[in-house]
């Protein structure tokens, strides 16, 4: 595996001194962790997810795994049971013919922070989902085996199943329920018993664990799906920083979410889901070597086939802000988390900084980069910050419906917010729902001074999606119009409206010309012509307009401050289709210690 040789050695178990993990990867998206505020609020919150085992001091190929007491374990291997048996039933199969591949086991020390003994016992780290399925068929409470684990009692059982197979004499004439107790009480394993790794790696024998599983799983029958998959991603992204010491551990908890909002407070960081967002953000596209060296390594520890895009970092990175959302529903939390992908523009991969200064002392910052016509790291902070908001509310989305239909605005919500934080309006706008969010509202909608706008009943208007993308529409297509202007900037504002879609019609007049084929194919256009008065006065008219349209942006740039020329491209693996080619900001060489070869044999 990448960074080194995992020893192991292959030998049937007894599923009854085995148990499955408690943390199976495949429930990683439905986990509520402390960031949320939901633990204790009902019984899939009842404890805190369990955390991700360590490797065991002094080089032991052992794991260490924290529980807060034996009910812990109980709690999470029920809600690991749960999940296995709806969407990963093995069961149908063992019942006929027992668990035919080899699962992985490694030795797993359960410490408790009550009075309760440590124990030490065979946990999958591969596998877990058949051993569920074979403890269910052998009416076995996975979480007991560790505590009742009894040699005496598991001979004198294994030797009545041999006389009950002695006395039938037939396999045929086996009773059901005793083939199918027999199928399952032996099970085909690899015990993982070391790791040596290469000269100059720093991996230890957990991360050395996690990386194979994840190799492992990558051309599984049964993926992990993609939101768990960004989970374990996420998680050996904080780790290994973590572990390199370039971040405290403290740090690391708030950003996997294992801090509730008190007690992040309580440990000096920022309880506002929105900062936390943006820190992710932030750490996960760093350009700092030795954290971007730490991510890549963690990332490719988990699949040598993943290019290390902005895209892949900030799918990962939203799987971290997830954490903080509190939705129980689970198709909309899917929704919130495939939107919230695309809510970090690709701007943020560059230079800025995550800060804990107030809403108020960041958007004025903002503003003064507007106003010198240069939008730079307090607006990227700000978009940051407000794409959670926006999106977990269902204020800015991302369902742009099927290819080339005719819906006006097929803008990621990221496109959205970057094009407000190059305008003053759209930063008061983004202030606006920063501050709402803290208060624990929806966004309110304000005029192009900060103003909260107010409908004719005197309540508050809220922003939805398409007022969003109607009042800062994409770049080339004017102001949004107004139904029914009532001033002269209003007036002027669906006159330039009118005059976008103009020109818009122009260039798809144009296109339509050139895409009129003569009889050889070839364009009509390139071997008739057009008539030549005709051709004298479009251009005519033509030169007009682009005489005045420097006189007007100049007009604008006096009155409101020049913005720099700085267009947004997103990405283009942010699309449907994914970019298999690796993003060349990150085509850099690591050292000796970062690089992760190819495969060993164990």
């Amino acid at each position: 595996m990448p960074g080194g040789v995992i020893l192991a050695i292959r030998a049937d178990v007894w599923a009854r001194h085995v148990i499955p993990d408690p943390r199976n990867p495949r429930i990683g998206p439905s986990r509520r962790h402390p960031a949320s505020n939901l633990i204790g609020t009902g019984e899939s919150t009842r404890f805190r997810p369990l955390a991700e085992p360590i490797a065991a001091s002094g080089k032991r190929p052992e794991l260490v795994q924290r529980l807060a007491n034996q009910e812990h374990l109980a709690w999470a291997a029920q809600l690991a049971k749960e999940y296995v048996l709806d969407h990963n039933d093995w069961r149908e199969s063992l019942r006929h013919q027992g668990v035919m591949t080899e699962v992985w086991l490694a030795a797993t020390a359960f410490q408790h922070e009550d009075s309760t003994p440590g124990v030490t016992v065979p946990v999958t780290v591969e596998g877990s989902s058949r051993v569920t399925c074979a403890h269910d068929l052998l009416d076995l409470r996975s979480a007991d085996v560790p505590y009742i684990r009894d040699t005496t009692k598991l001979r004198s059982h294994i030797r009545k199943l041999n006389e009950a197979l002695t006395t039938a004499g037939d396999p045929a004439q086996v009773e059901p329920e005793v083939a199918v107790t027999v199928r399952c009480e032996r099970l085909p394993a690899l015990l993982l018993v070391g790791f040596e790794p290469h000269d100059g790696t720093t991996a230890d024998f957990g991360v050395a664990v996690k990386s194979l599983v994840a190799l492992r799983h990558v051309d599984s029958p049964k993926p992990w799906g993609e939101a768990a998959e960004n989970e374990a991603l996420a998680d050996a992204v904080v780790d290994e920083i973590e572990r390199r010491k370039l971040i405290t551990g403290a740090k690391a908890d708030w950003l996997r979410g294992a801090l509730s909002p008190d007690q992040a407070k309580a440990a000096g960081f920022n309880d506002d889901p929105a900062v936390r967002a943006a820190a992710i953000v932030r750490l996960f596209a760093e350009r700092d070597q030795s954290v971007h060296a730490a991510v890549r390594v963690a990332i490719t520890g988990q699949s040598t086939r993943k290019n290390i895009t902005t895209k892949l970092l900030l799918d990962v990175a939203s799987s971290l802000v997830m954490r903080s959302v509190s939705e129980e529903d689970s198709r909309k939390r899917e929704r919130m988390r495939k939107y919230l992908k695309s809510a970090f523009p690709g701007e943020l991969a560059k230079d800025w900084e995550a800060t804990f200064r107030g809403t108020k002392e960041l958007a004025q910052a903002a503003l003064e980069e507007v106003g010198k016509g240069e939008p730079g790291v307090a607006t990227r902070e700000l978009a940051a910050r407000s794409a959670y908001p926006l999106v977990i509310n269902g204020q800015l989305t991302g369902d742009r419906g099927t290819k080339n239909n005719d819906q006006p605005d097929r803008r990621h919500p990221g496109e959205v917010i970057d094009r407000m934080r190059s305008t003053r309006h759209g930063v008061h706008q983004l202030k606006q729902t920063l501050l709402d969010s803290a208060a624990g509202r929806r966004t309110r909608k304000v005029d192009e001074t900060g103003q909260v706008l107010q409908n004719d009943d005197g309540r508050d208007i809220l922003v939805t999606d398409a007022d969003l993308r109607r009042t800062f529409p994409p770049v080339g297509e004017g102001p949004s119009p107004t139904p029914a202007p009532r001033n002269a900037a209003e007036i002027l504002g669906n006159a330039l409206h009118d005059l976008a879609t103009s020109i818009q019609a122009v260039e798809g007049a144009v296109k339509a010309v050139e895409a009129v084929r003569a009889d050889d194919g070839t364009r009509a256009i390139d071997s008739l012509g057009a008539d030549r008065g005709d051709c004298e006065a479009w251009r005519n008219l033509l030169q007009d307009v682009l005489f005045k349209l420097p006189v007007w942006q100049q007009r604008s740039i006096q009155r409101h401050g020049i913005i720099a020329e700085d267009p947004y491209e997103l990405d283009a693996d942010l699309d449907d289709e994914v970019d298999d080619e690796p993003d060349d900001e990150f085509g850099d060489q690591l050292a000796d210690e970062d690089t992760c070869p190819q495969d060993d044999a164990a």
